[in-house]
């Protein structure tokens, strides 16, 4: 007789978020910079945020200067690091 010791693991699937082509101001405040762009895709797994834009600006976040533009960029973050709001 064949003994597991392995117990059943639930897999926590990727919580996709229906972002529909959003303007966002996304803040870093760990890096604190803001990038304000265009939401490809997002998505949250097990407290971390993974995020695409594109037409990005970034922002010095504590004095709110330019730094420089990126076609597009890619982030995965703490949730707890990160703050999300719309622009038009």
């Amino acid at each position: 007789m064949l003994l597991s010791f392995f117990s059943p693991v639930r897999v926590q699937s990727p919580k996709k978020v229906e972002v529909s082509k959003r303007n966002v101001y996304l803040t870093d405040l760990e890096r604190d910079l803001t990038f304000a762009g265009t939401i490809e895709s997002y998505e949250e797994i097990k407290g971390t945020i993974k995020v695409s834009l594109r037409n990005v600006q970034v922002f010095d976040y504590s004095s709110s200067t330019p730094l420089y533009y990126l076609p597009a960029i890619s982030l995965s973050r703490p949730k707890n690091l990160i703050y999300i709001e719309d622009f038009q």
